[in-house]
């Protein structure tokens, strides 16, 4: 039997670009917790069969428009906090790079695009380290890239 391929958490990233230097990708430390969701907005057209109008018709699906969902959680670092308010404070995107290890042929590469940070929340439990909770929507396109060969 031929064992599957994985990746370990720490091969699926997400960083933030550095405000302070264009082009330098940071990870947050302490989610412990990240996903990534694309969806499609769909119209549908109901299609009838023009040979047997009494047949059902079919449903046929057009895309309207894409978006990308980012969200995590952990017990965040303190030094990753300022980064996250920062980009919660202000009304423009944040480049955003999603990491996934690997050579081309194992799927590795990089999504990369805008986001705001649409929710930045605190949770704390009794005996417990205080908790955060982060979503991001896309703005405009997310860009695949494949790594090398």
């Amino acid at each position: 039997m031929t064992q599957a391929t994985t990746r370990s958490f720490a091969a699926y990233q997400l960083l933030l670009e550095s405000p302070t230097t264009t082009g330098t990708f940071v990870a947050p430390c302490g989610l412990t917790e990240r996903s990534v969701q694309f969806t499609k907005d769909l119209s549908d057209t109901n299609v009838p069969d023009c040979d047997n109008e009494d047949a059902a018709s079919w449903t046929q699906r057009d895309v309207v428009s894409k978006s990308v969902r980012i969200s995590g959680q952990g017990v965040m670092a303190l030094e990753s906090e300022p980064r996250w308010r920062a980009a919660y404070e202000s009304d423009q995107p944040v480049n955003v790079r999603i990491n996934k290890t690997g050579n081309k042929a194992a799927g590795g590469g990089y999504w990369l695009g805008q986001f705001h940070l649409s929710s930045f929340e605190d949770g704390a439990t009794k005996g417990n380290k205080v908790t955060k909770t982060i979503e991001m929507q896309s703005t405009g396109p997310v860009v695949w890239t494949d790594a090398a060969a």
